[in-house]
């Protein structure tokens, strides 16, 4: 996987030096990886309450292992051309599975993970129940992180940090957060829970960072202000999965009153999605 690796980091590397917001939908299986290609889009996110419900039937609760991550990556990396960016939450443990982590996930070909300063295990950022690590333990999980993806001299993975101090302890110290992890080398910043325009502003104003911000139906600014604001990745981590529960409950409701779903994809669009002609042409060969 080294050219896949580095081919995919380089395109996350020339994204940074561009001055376009890249919308990054999230998917949690390998079909709808293949779905965001379809549709164009320069990267996937693979998130891990995405990931963790849809694959594993797990609340996003630090309950999926570094291996099951892995494999479920692989799957998804394989069945896209597209760079995947993916949510390693903690890094699972201390500074050696955190380097592990990284090089695992390096050796699969995506372009960058995210690493957070939550406590092992952590918890959902959407719940009342998220633990922040302290500052100075924070620095040294990313610290662990970049050293990691540079330890061969010439790094084939990107590094996200990733701060959920926002709803915890406040923009002052989500600010404090972002400022070091940048200095610590990461590659993007991801702040986590900023939903009004003036948190988003206070936190653009700093200057040579890569900001990635989750995007919510609840946000109270527009794409347009992440435009203005100079945001590089806005993620759409469980839109998908959101579609998915809201159709799948429609389909379900529909069955129960013994009528029949009508639905605009076919058998025979799926299977163009997932290039069965390729296959033939294969068995012919």
């Amino acid at each position: 996987m080294d050219k896949i690796s580095k081919d995919h980091y380089l395109k996350f590397k020339k994204a940074l030096s561009s001055k376009k917001l890249f919308l990054t939908p999230g998917c949690h299986d390998p079909l709808s990886a293949k779905l965001i290609e379809k549709e164009k889009f320069n990267f996937i996110f693979i998130g891990g309450f995405a990931l963790s419900s849809g694959q594993y039937g797990y609340p996003d609760a630090g309950i999926i292992t570094l291996s099951e991550l892995v494999n479920s990556t692989r799957k998804i990396q394989r069945s896209t051309s597209l760079p995947c960016i993916v949510d390693a939450d903690t890094g699972f443990g201390g500074t050696i599975n955190i380097h592990r982590t990284v090089r695992d996930l390096a050796d699969v070909g995506v372009a960058a993970l995210i690493i957070e300063d939550q406590q092992f295990p952590k918890k959902c950022a959407l719940t009342e129940k998220v633990k922040i690590l302290n500052f100075q333990e924070s620095c040294e999980r990313i610290k662990a992180a970049v050293k990691a993806a540079k330890e061969n001299k010439k790094q084939d993975i990107g590094i996200i940090a990733r701060t959920d101090a926002y709803p915890v302890l406040g923009i002052k110290e989500t600010v404090k957060r972002i400022k070091a992890f940048k200095s610590l080398g990461a590659d993007v910043i991801f702040a986590t829970g900023i939903d009004t325009k003036k948190d988003l502003e206070i936190i653009s104003k700093y200057k040579n960072l890569n900001l990635m911000l989750n995007i919510t139906q609840n946000v109270e600014f527009t794409i347009q202000d992440l435009k203005k604001c100079g945001i590089k990745f806005a993620i759409y981590s469980q839109s998908i999965l959101n579609g998915y529960i809201d159709t799948t409950k429609t389909i379900l409701k529909t069955i129960k009153q013994e009528s029949i779903p009508k639905s605009k994809n076919l058998s025979n669009d799926t299977l163009g999605i997932l290039d069965f002609q390729k296959v033939l042409k294969i068995e012919r060969n």
